[in-house]
This record gives C-alpha cells, sequence and structure tokens, in this order.
C-alpha cells in the first residue's frame, strides 16, 4: 500500500485534531511549556494515526506542526518517491513524517518547511521527540523577532524624523505662539519632551492604524462586529491582531531606549500591561454586542485600547529620563 493509500485510510472520514497559541516573543520557557502541553495532550488522547495540526501565532508569522501531506498531497508524492528512490518498490513504512512549517506574514516571505522524525516517534519517544520539535521551532521564532526587530527599527528610524520635524517647527514658535497653535503651554525646556512624546505618539497611531486597516479589510467586511465575532476563525484572529499590536507597541519603547532599568520595569510590568489590554478590549466587544452596533469602525475601536497603552508605558518611560 503507497503512501497516499495509507493516507486516505487513516485520515477519511475523520476531524483534524487541532490545537493552538499564541507565542510570547521574548519568553522561551512560556512557549516551551505551551508546546509540550500541547503535543503530550495530542499523543495521551491521540492515535498516531489521527491527522493533527498545532498553530503558534507569532507576532509577523506563523508555525505549523503537523504531519506530511496534511495539507499538500504532492508533498506525500515526493516523499513516497524519495522512499522507493531508497528502499524499492516494496517499501512498507506506516511512517509519516513530522512537519515544522513557518509562514512569514510579510511580503515575499517564503514559507519554510523542516522534517523533524516520524509522528510514529513523536509518540512512542516523545520526551526525546519534543526537544528536537523545540529546536527547529525556537529557531523559526527567532527569525519571526528577527522581523519584528526590523519593523521596530523602522518605526524608531521614523520617530527620529519625525521628533527633529516637531522640534524645528516648535523652537521657532515662541510659547504664546506655541499655546495658540496648540491650545495649552509648552515652555521652552520642555520642547525636546513634547517633541518626543508626540513623533512617539506618531508611530503608535501608525501602527494602531495599520492594525485597523487589516482588520476591517480582513475581519469586518461588509459585517455587523457581532456577525464577525460569531465567526470561530475570524474571532480568534482578532485576538492574534490585538496581542500583535500590543507587542509592536511594546517593543518600539523597549528598543527605542537603552537604559537596563528600564527595561527590567518594562519586562515587569509586560503581562500587567497585556492582560489590562485583553480584558479592556474583551469588555468593549461585549459592549459592542450588547448594543447591536450596526456601524462599527476597527481604527476606533483599537485606538481607543492602545493609546492607553501607549501612554502608561510613556509615563514608565519618563521615570527613568536622566
Amino acid at each position: 500500500m503507497d503512501i497516499q493509500a495509507r493516507l486516505k485510510r487513516d485520515y477519511e472520514n475523520k476531524s483534524i485534531y487541532t490545537a493552538g497559541f499564541y507565542a510570547d516573543p521574548d519568553n522561551d520557557l512560556e512557549n516551551r511549556k505551551k508546546l509540550f502541553d500541547a503535543l503530550k495532550s495530542l499523543t495521551e488522547n491521540q492515535e498516531p494515526t489521527a491527522p493533527f495540526a498545532l498553530q503558534m501565532m507569532l507576532t509577523n508569522s506563523e508555525i505549523n506542526v503537523m504531519p506530511l501531506g496534511l495539507v499538500d498531497l504532492d508533498e506525500l508524492k515526493e516523499f513516497e518517491n524519495e522512499q522507493r528512490s531508497i528502499h524499492g518498490l516494496h517499501d512498507h513504512t506506516e511512517s509519516l513524517p513530522l512537519i515544522i512549517q513557518y509562514s512569514p506574514h510579510t511580503d515575499k516571505a517564503k514559507v519554510i518547511k523542516k522534517r523533524v522524525g516520524t509522528v510514529q516517534e513523536l509518540f512512542s519517544n516523545f520526551n526525546q521527540q519534543i526537544e528536537k520539535v523545540w529546536q527547529v521551532i525556537k529557531e523559526f521564532m527567532q527569525a519571526n523577532f528577527t522581523i519584528l526587530t526590523t519593523i521596530e527599527n523602522d518605526l524608531i528610524a521614523d520617530s527620529c524624523n519625525v521628533k527633529q520635524e516637531y522640534l524645528t517647527t516648535f523652537s521657532k514658535m515662541t510659547e504664546a505662539e506655541r499655546e495658540e497653535k496648540l491650545g495649552f503651554s509648552v515652555p521652552e525646556a520642555e520642547i525636546n519632551q513634547f517633541c518626543s512624546y508626540m513623533s512617539d505618539m506618531h508611530e503608535v497611531q501608525a501602527v494602531v492604524l495599520s492594525a485597523g486597516s487589516f482588520a476591517n479589510h480582513e475581519l469586518l467586511g461588509k459585517n455587523t462586529f457581532t456577525e464577525m465575532l460569531s465567526d470561530n476563525i475570524r474571532r480568534s484572529t482578532l485576538f492574534w491582531v490585538l496581542d500583535n499590536t500590543f507587542y509592536e507597541i511594546y517593543y518600539y519603547f523597549y528598543m527605542s531606549n537603552e537604559n537596563d532599568k528600564l527595561h527590567k520595569r518594562l519586562k515587569h510590568q509586560r503581562e500587567t500591561l497585556i492582560v489590562n489590554m485583553r480584558n479592556d478590549a474583551f469588555h468593549r466587544a461585549q459592549e459592542l454586542t450588547a448594543k447591536q452596533v450596526k456601524k462599527f469602525d476597527f481604527n476606533e475601536y483599537l485606538t481607543d485600547i492602545f493609546i492607553p497603552v501607549a501612554e502608561q508605558i510613556i509615563a514608565e518611560v519618563n521615570k527613568f529620563k536622566d
């Protein structure tokens, strides 16, 4: 029996066992624990022949762990040909390779797939195989963090340019002219800090509007907010958008400043900040659903959530200013 026939025999009329989680960009210990728990649950509650897919959502990519051929039968054909070239026409192995697929969410990025042993080895020798799986996933997560770092560096560079424009504009004004322009007084000694705040919020708004544009177009479409939220896939994607937006804002401030004590403080505050953000987003979603809001704009929703988050981080940053 060739491998495609075995796959059809094993997978036909079976639902796919799925699991997933959102990976912290900078917490290997927690990510490994989530991976371990998810795959351990799979091996304890399913048979090696069960079709399955574990999805890890990262800030700018996703990682999937699954049997070869689950989403692309051509891969199975290629594997079958490889096996026949090695073992001849009478290869009777029942093993399916375990695939780890890395899919960056960036322009022109290529999907990368690596084989890590077999599904049967994961079930029969879990402790050994989970470490091999983790090492590949860790490598892909580092690649994802490189993407995130590039994005943050672009934001930081733009912020420097924007700040200089603000400095040039407001430094030429008298305090009275600044008050007339802004509606409040900015003394000469506070111009630099004010321009830093303005340029930071400019970048935060850019991140928020980018997320809002994606959510309006890809998630909401012509539906109401309630209709969108009732769809499991779009609801899960919304949660990813929220986490992704948080991390882009958080790491913008983290990477903009080199103060080690500030870094330690932000790391300490990060879990509280993201939990509060999620709770705020959830309560706002409940209110929108209860009110059966017809006209909805993700730009407003995300702005109301993330501007306070950014202001909290800025307050922490200012505590460590010289």
